[in-house]
Formats: C-alpha cells, structure tokens, sequence
C-alpha cells in the first residue's frame, strides 16, 4: 500500500507542476524514475518513451500505466494515472468555470506567454537528452533532420512518417536477415 502512495504521490507531483504537457513531463519523469526512485532503470526509460510516444492518448496517462504497472502491477497503474490526471482535471475545470474572467486578466495572458519559452526548451532538453544516449549514426542523424524538415517545411503528418518508419524498418530488418547479417 505504501508502494502505491508514493506512486499517487509522484505522479500527482508531476501532473501538479508541469506545464506544456507530456513532453514538458519527460525530464521530471526521468529525475522521479530513473534517479531518484530507481523504479526505472535508462533502458527501461528510454523502452517507456518509445511506447508512450508510440501508443495513442496523452503522453502523462501513458506514463502512468507504463510506470505505474512496471512498479506495481495493474494496481500500481490505477493509483499513478489518477495521480497524473487530477490535478490538470481541477485546474482546467476551474479555469472552465471562470474562463470569461480568466481571459479578461492581462496578467494572465501575459504569464502564459512568458512560459511559451520554458515548456519549449524543457521539450528541447528532452529530446537533446535522449538523442545523447541513442548514440546515432550518422545516417539516422539525416533521416531526423530528414523527418523534421518534412513536416516543418512541408507539413507531412508525423503519422504518416512514423507509419512509413515502421515498414522501412520491417523491410530492412527482413532484408538484413535474409542475408546473414544481423539487424539493430
């Protein structure tokens, strides 16, 4: 039960005081997890985020059920994506409920654009991390700046991409198999 708390408890943390949403999430879920926690170790980290960015639904509820269930079964996920939820759940229903003198507020307007610049260098950070550890190759390095100039420049839907990453990868791994060399 108190494997449970601290689960609720980390994952309430995190959905409390992150702003700009799952991505922004990443680096406090690495801090919790990973170092602080040792729930997680970097591989299954690095594992968590290729299936959470994968899988549909919110980033932070994806979290929560990966880690929660790793942690502490199915039990474990419950009680972490109820901590990631309900603290966006309230805020934003309490923002619903006074939207008209919320968007009326300079101050208001005026603090979420100060934090545009935040929520995008914790995203950058991120990513910048996790490309660090993937240890690419130079070849993969130009299909990221190749998949990321597609849908800056000429809007292709990162669905799309991602879909035709998945059948390269299938073929090439087949191709590498048929011939006797083994695949990554």
């Amino acid at each position: 039960m108190r494997l449970l708390g601290e689960l609720f408890l980390s994952f309430l943390k995190i959905g409390a005081f992150t702003i700009g949403g799952g991505y922004a999430m990443i680096p406090l879920f690495e801090e919790e997890f990973v170092k602080k926690k040792n729930w997680l170790t970097d591989e299954d980290f690095f594992n968590m985020l290729t299936v959470v960015t994968a899988s549909p639904g919110p980033l932070a509820v994806n979290s929560a059920v990966f880690t929660g269930y790793r942690v502490a079964g199915a039990l474990g996920s419950v009680f972490a994506v109820i901590g990631v939820t309900i603290a966006p759940v309230i805020i934003i229903t309490v923002i619903a409920i006074n939207y008209r003198a919320f968007r009326e507020v300079e101050a208001v307007e005026s603090a979420f654009k100060a934090l545009r610049p935040a929520v995008v260098a914790l995203i950058f950070a991120a990513v910048y991390k996790l490309a660090g550890r993937n240890e690419l190759v130079p070849l993969e390095w130009m299909a990221v700046a190749g998949v990321c100039a597609l849908i800056y420049f000429w809007g292709v839907d990162p669905v799309i991409l991602l879909v035709v990453a998945i059948v390269l990868s299938i073929v090439v791994k087949k191709v590498m198999l048929k011939y006797g060399r083994k695949g990554s």
